[in-house]
């Protein structure tokens, strides 16, 4: 199975990228299904020690307070054969967080593929979008901004295929900050 780390996003920051994916204007423009923040893509394994070592690892990660996810605006980066667009996310604390999550993937014997910097949030494929089309509908876009918001833990994911694959299953939750706790909902 091929694992990654990363955030969850919380709710209002979540619709408001799935809003933003109501704003493209035709089909080449491909959203991803499933909208989180990668940090860490650890590898493979279906080794059951190594995935106890991991599991272990990465419990033990705290910091000394939680990581403030703040978006700076829409950029466009290229993976492998693909164009993506993307949420630029701006938070020191997850930067901090990705690096230990990688020594900890390393520790537990995986070959951890890469850091995920900088941190973004993958939005849609833009592959057979014409470059000016993608200059035009950012010239419009550029104000977009999500809500600033507060997380309390990282997640590992796991795809059976490989990082393309937008079929992602939640593994585990991790809590990384002591004494923190979550606010609860007031309803």
């Amino acid at each position: 199975m091929f694992l990654i780390a990363g955030i969850r996003l919380p709710a209002p920051m979540l619709e408001f990228f799935q809003q933003i994916q109501t704003f493209f204007p035709n089909r080449e423009w491909e959203p991803e299904p499933f909208l989180f923040l990668p940090l860490v893509i650890v590898g493979e394994t279906t080794d059951p020690d190594i995935m106890e070592n991991l599991d272990t690892g990465l419990l033990s990660i705290q910091t000394s307070t939680p990581a403030t996810l703040v978006h700076a605006g829409l950029d466009v980066v290229q993976q492998g054969e693909r164009i993506i667009l993307t949420a630029k996310i701006l938070s020191a604390v997850c930067d901090h967080l990705s690096v230990k999550i990688r020594r900890q993937a390393q520790h537990a014997g995986l070959k951890v593929k890469r850091t995920c910097h900088p941190l973004s949030v993958p939005l849609a494929t833009i592959s057979t979008v014409p470059p000016e089309d993608v200059h035009n509908w950012l010239r419009i876009h550029h104000s977009l901004r999500a809500p600033e918001e507060e997380v309390y833990e990282f997640t590992l994911f796991s795809s059976w295929k490989n990082r393309e694959t937008t079929d992602m299953e939640l593994l585990a939750d991790y809590a990384f900050t002591s004494g923190c706790i979550a606010p609860s909902s007031l309803l």
